[in-house]
């Protein structure tokens, strides 16, 4: 019996992962505004400049609805030699600086 709820389980979970990828994938492709066509977005950074107004969504290059989304991050047997000690390089200062700033907040304390 306890191996037929566990298999329902999975399997349930199974479907409700895949309907939940499915339904963001769709969402993903059917990326709206969040202005109206016409909204005037108060962005004037001139003195004597006009207000920019929102325009419909498909009059703005399709590479926009792209930006934010994440790039995947390479795996360590795609990069070369230089890349995996330029990765490694860029993890060290990271956590110095952050060793570092620890140390001085600890210092202030006293």
């Amino acid at each position: 019996m306890l191996r037929l709820v566990f298999k329902r389980s999975l399997s349930t979970s199974f479907r409700v992962l895949t309907a939940e990828a499915a339904t963001t994938a769709n969402a993903s492709t059917n990326i709206k505004s969040s202005c109206l066509a016409g909204t005037s977005l108060n962005l004037n950074i001139k003195k004597n400049g006009k207000d920019p107004i929102a325009l419909e969504d498909n009059e703005y290059p399709a590479w926009l609805w792209k930006v934010l989304e994440s790039k995947a991050p390479k795996e360590a047997s795609d990069l070369s030699e230089q890349e995996v000690l330029a990765m490694r390089k860029k993890q060290l200062r990271k956590e110095n600086r952050k060793k570092i700033k620890q140390n001085n907040f600890l210092s202030q304390l006293k």
